[in-house]
């Protein structure tokens, strides 16, 4: 059956400091109390603090009025899925999810969907799940069971949109992507999920990318996700044209781990690149191209890179470049990162001061790495309360 109740809206970036275990070496950041129309501003209490299980996202996504998905309408409707497709009209839980996220008509309302079954692709007679021209979306996975197999989500023209804890891989159908934000789309946090596919004995177009941000979409935040076995792994920003490029987004402690390329591949946006852990990535990294400003802080790069010298520019690929194709360059400002492992570093330096306009405390690299291998994925945050 359904569960409906009424809450408080969600204080769009306001928390209370936890104890005990949450307390991390170096795990905290310092974001303000208040942030509306993309701008900082101070409250009475300037500054707040959040953990790798805390309910409210770090960065970006933080901004602009804050992202609390459907815990932020003024009337919260929340959903199991077994229990909602058991006695719905539609005959499978996948079917069910996507007519309900269809039917939500939010007027200032939220809806909850937690996923406690595993939706397969053909549950669904559509390509992919959509979350189209909505606001205040929660789609939480319960425990390990929320699991999309074969089939992913594309957010378009919707805001306050929240995945978390879910675990998405092998999304070959439709574009072929695990989690598409695009046409306009605002406020999205992606946290503690897994997305993956096959790398090995599949051709490179047969997936496309594990989470693509594109056309105008901004204030995004993607945290302590895994990403893994897979070519293409993240883009922002479809083609080189400015008016479709997206902008403003915070990936911090993710682990991306045994990939090709596009880790990410950026064009235009400025981006923060906080702490995350990259391992085992085959021919480069951090891809940024036509103006985009990239702040690369505190991650840790373990063999990363063919070391190859790319024919389109002559840059050595590795962590951070301008590769392949596109015929102006990104830039990039490197802050205490690590290379380890036969990582190709030696011949970068910072092209920009580029920033970004949060206060943050960043970790070390090693902190940030024993913090990701530990909290990172899905099966680690309780999204039922």
């Amino acid at each position: 059956m359904s569960i409906q109740r009424r809450r408080r809206p969600a204080t769009p970036v306001a928390m209370a400091a936890v104890g005990g275990a949450a307390l991390l070496a170096g795990a905290w950041f310092l974001v303000p109390d208040q942030q509306t129309d993309g701008e900082l501003t101070s409250g009475s209490d300037p500054q707040t603090l959040a953990d790798p299980h805390s309910d409210t996202p770090v960065g970006y996504a933080a901004m602009n009025g804050g992202t609390t998905g459907g815990f932020g309408g003024d009337d919260v409707e929340e959903y199991v899925l077994s229990e909602y497709a058991s006695w719905s009209e539609e005959s499978t839980p996948g079917e069910a999810l996507y007519q309900l996220l269809k039917d939500h008509d939010d007027g200032g309302d939220g809806v909850v969907v937690h996923v406690d079954v595993t939706v397969t692709a053909d549950q669904v007679d559509e390509q992919k799940i959509d979350v189209k021209d909505v606001a205040n979306v929660s789609i939480l996975g319960v425990g390990d069971s929320g699991e999309f197999d074969g089939i992913g989500f594309k957010v378009t023209r919707s805001e306050n949109v929240v995945f978390r804890n879910l675990n998405i891989h092998h999304v070959s159908q439709g574009e072929g992507d695990a989690l598409e934000v695009t046409e306009q789309s605002s406020n999205v946090w992606i946290d503690h999920n897994d997305f993956s596919s096959e790398k090995e004995g599949v051709d490179k177009d047969h997936y496309d990318g594990l989470v693509d941000i594109k056309r105008g979409s901004e204030y995004v935040t993607v945290s302590w996700n895994r990403f893994s076995d897979h070519w293409k792994t993240s883009l922002v920003g479809h083609n080189d044209s400015a008016d479709a490029g997206p902008d403003l987004i915070t990936y911090h402690h993710n682990h991306f781990s045994n990939l090709n390329t596009r880790v990410p591949l950026i064009r235009h946006a400025d981006v923060h690149m906080l702490n995350n852990v990259f391992e085992d990535i085959d021919g480069s990294a951090i891809n940024a191209r036509m103006g985009a400003q990239v702040l690369v802080e505190g991650n840790h790069f373990d063999n990363v890179g063919s070391g190859d010298t790319d024919s389109h520019d002559g840059q050595i690929e590795g962590p951070v470049g301008w590769w392949y194709g596109s015929s102006e360059t990104g830039y990039w400002n490197l802050v205490d990162n690590e290379f380890t492992n036969g990582t190709p570093h030696e011949h970068l330096e910072s092209t920009t001061d580029f920033t970004v306009p949060y206060d943050y405390t960043a970790q070390s690299p090693a902190d940030a790495k024993a913090d990701v291998e530990e909290f990172a994925g899905s099966g680690v945050v309780d999204t039922s309360s």
